[in-house]
């Protein structure tokens, strides 16, 4: 589409490097926690590749106990068929966290079933230190762990029986070593998970917002907006635009500075912020442009936030020491369905309202009107 070259080309010009802030898109937040955690793009690949590993090393092992061990042999060869038929389908199933339960539940029964064989406990047990990365890295930190302790425990446990049904006495040091070894496994899987949850969560920081104002950046506006666009049109809902820019802002750089500059930037994404409800969305395209989504708000509605934004910055000039700067902005107003239905539309509407409040002398909002008889027309608001 035309959007790259007729949006972004836009939206890029005076980016900053963007980072992570915590006060806003409390509803995009959940969304990313919940892509991480359930449809995340690296477990879901770990999960592919195991799925592969374990059905051929069932298989092989299957063909290993074979002549001695013919129930364990069955299950690790069917083990090997289950692994095959989740991998089939393991690419277009939705919910990768369930997909993982049904991976790591048999084969962990596997894991205990091999250990409550006498030929195979002291074998065997080496597997049961593969619990807790295997639960980590599909199933997220706090699920599993209590997963890799709910097994591990019980694999401890037919351990110990099995010694006392063969010795009759169980020594201190191997116990110990048992313990250990596990819980170091235990532990390091687990801040192994906590601090790559962390350096995911500060890389999404740094990709998705701008770091002088702490708005969204291009590219989380675009991706909140195909999101919100695609609920109105499954929903029939209301979803509204507004594009922003602050007038003579050029003047303030020129006669205060860049750094006062950028202190009025801040000073009026705060302001941006302090009107929107949690599920709006502000945005910095670039320079002194601001954009905000408003799910489930018709025009009249995008109209009354306009207006109290504009109104909002109009009223309160930026103050700093014995700096007093009067500030005013312009804004221009599209709704989803009758002025678009993609972001291109919409932004080449409101862009054109937003012109037509500069041309018609700043500080106002400018939007499309609904005549008495039914046509459409533009009209500025004051």
């Amino acid at each position: 589409m035309n959007l790259a070259n007729n949006l972004l080309g836009r939206f890029t010009r005076n980016m900053n490097t963007p980072q992570y802030h915590d006060l806003q898109f409390n509803r995009s937040q959940s969304d990313v926690a919940e892509s991480q955690f359930y449809g995340n793009a690296y477990r879901r690949s770990v999960l592919r590749a195991l799925l592969l590993m374990s059905a051929a090393f069932s298989l092989i092992f299957s063909l290993l106990n074979w002549p001695e061990e013919d129930y364990l042999a069955f299950y690790e060869l069917s083990f090997t068929v289950y692994c095959l038929l989740l991998f089939s389908f393991s690419k277009q199933y939705k919910n990768q966290f369930k997909l993982s339960f049904l991976y790591l539940l048999p084969l962990y029964s596997l894991f205990l079933y091999a250990l409550n064989l006498h030929r195979e406990t002291d074998t065997s047990f080496v597997w049961i230190l593969v619990i807790p990365v295997l639960s980590h890295l599909l199933l997220g930190r706090w699920v599993g762990l209590w997963v890799s302790l709910l097994f591990m425990s019980a694999a401890f446990v037919i351990y110990v029986l099995h010694v006392l049904a063969d010795r009759r006495s169980i020594e201190a040091l191997e116990i110990t070593n048992l313990v250990l070894a596990s819980s170091a496994v235990l532990v390091f899987a687990h801040v192994s998970e906590v601090s790559r949850i962390r350096v995911h969560r500060k890389l999404l920081h740094l990709a998705t917002t701008d770091n002088l104002t702490s708005l969204a950046n291009r590219a989380r506006f675009l991706d909140v907006f195909e999101r919100e666009r695609n609920h109105a049109a499954r929903n029939n809902s209301d979803l509204s635009l507004l594009l922003l820019d602050i007038d003579h802002f050029k003047n303030v750089n020129d006669n205060h500075g860049h750094d006062v500059g950028d202190d009025v930037l801040k000073y009026i994404a705060a302001a941006i912020n302090h009107r929107l409800r949690k599920t709006d969305l502000a945005c910095r395209l670039g320079g002194e442009e601001f954009a905000v989504l408003l799910p489930g708000a018709d025009l009249n509605r995008a109209i009354i936030v306009a207006e109290a934004i504009r109104k909002s910055i109009a009223d309160l000039p930026y103050t700093k020491a014995e700096k007093v700067i009067p500030l005013s902005i312009s804004i221009g107003a599209s709704e989803y369905g009758s002025d678009g239905y993609d972001l291109e539309n919409l932004y080449a509407v409101a862009d054109e309202h937003l012109y037509k409040a500069k041309a018609g002398g700043r500080n106002q909002v400018c939007y499309r009107i609904i005549m008495s008889n039914g046509e459409l027309d533009l009209s500025l608001a004051d």
